[in-house]
């Protein structure tokens, strides 16, 4: 009988504030709570609609406050290079219509979760994409070697797992973020109340009765 609490975590490989979440996750895990990871893709790509018109003024606020919070966080922090996400000319907001890099980030991502292994492939594939300490990522060994590292086979997930089936996971969990309560990233459910954003950990844990970890 599993009489862990349990946390499930909306998350989106393509969110500087879910890799801002990650080292948090990962100490909670570590307190008899069943986190469980489920994927979803940027919001530019799940709802192009909320993102369309956004502006300058909303993107230059964007690079001050992740910047001011990797620091405040201690955290190394870098844009990821390429992008995953690959966006129409001269727009950081409107997506291209095929996304080869998210496509195959996905496939291993569903793996790595549907195999129990979500934490790990975000602690080494999540933080890698954004500690500036990997450019040129989707070349070399990065990926191949991060599957490896968490007991996984990159060509074996890759083979098992086409973008069809990632992408039909990918919808159930949006469905079910939008079914709690939120749309978006990072998104904490517990017993099925939300919790938006890096910034409310604080508050899942006091709902939890767990201690804050201060940040």
């Amino acid at each position: 009988m599993n009489d862990k609490q349990r946390v499930d975590v909306w998350y989106s490989l393509q969110s500087d504030y879910c890799y801002f979440l990650l080292d948090r996750l990962l100490w909670l895990s570590q307190r008899q709570v069943d986190v469980a990871i489920r994927p979803v893709l940027g919001l530019v790509l799940r709802m192009p609609e909320a993102t369309r018109d956004r502006g300058e003024v909303e993107q230059q606020y964007f690079k001050t406050d992740t910047a001011r919070t990797a620091a405040y966080l201690g955290l190394p922090y870098d844009y990821p290079n390429p992008s995953p996400i690959k966006f129409t000319p001269g727009s950081v907001w409107i997506a291209a219509n095929e996304q080869p890099l998210i496509e195959r980030l996905y496939r291993l991502f569903v793996g790595a979760t549907r195999s129990g292994k979500g934490l790990p492939f975000l602690d080494l594939v999540g933080r890698g994409l954004w500690n500036g300490a990997n450019p040129n990522w989707d070349r070399g060994n990065f990926l191949a070697k991060a599957m490896t590292t968490i007991g996984l086979n990159y060509d074996q997930v890759l083979d098992e797992i086409d973008w069809n089936d990632a992408s039909e996971e990918l919808e159930t969990n949006h469905q079910a973020m939008l079914d709690v309560g939120h749309w978006g990233v990072p998104l904490m459910a517990y017993l099925g109340e939300p919790f938006y954003g890096q910034d409310r950990f604080d508050q899942l844990l006091w709902r939890m009765g767990i201690t804050s970890t201060s940040r």
